[in-house]
């Protein structure tokens, strides 16, 4: 049987946001694949079919700009991408925008809102 849920790759490196995450959106029906660094993440967006990203953007190896750069260079812009970030200076806000991310959520956050945002998110790219 083919498994034909929303698939989200979350990259994250702090264990218990990460184990949060992926709960909540497990709950919410979505199949999810976890990277705890950005090395991780280009290797799993690039074995997995992959409908969203969850992506902070302070990780080992490869920081969240790269990962965004690369995700949106081998999708053409397609893949949506949502920043999770304790980040929270109006320049990061900014270049996210202009890089083409579809949200920007600061830590902490409430799991339900993102989940609903992702939603929100993956019905619009259809």
């Amino acid at each position: 049987m083919i498994d034909s849920r929303p698939v989200v790759l979350i990259v994250e490196d702090d264990q218990s946001i990460a184990n949060l995450l992926r709960i909540n959106l497990d709950l919410a029906g979505f199949k999810t694949i976890l990277a705890m660094d950005g090395n991780q993440a280009v290797e799993l967006f690039n074995k997995n079919r992959v409908d969203l990203v969850l992506l902070d953007l302070m990780l080992p190896g490869k920081d969240g700009w790269e990962i965004l750069a690369y995700i949106n260079e081998k999708s053409n812009g397609l893949i949506p991408v949502v920043i999770t970030s304790a980040k929270t200076q109006r320049a990061d806000l900014t270049k996210g925008f202009e890089m083409g991310i579809a949200y920007y959520i600061t830590k902490p956050f409430d799991p339900e809102e993102l989940v609903d945002r992702i939603k929100t998110i993956l019905k619009k790219s259809k």
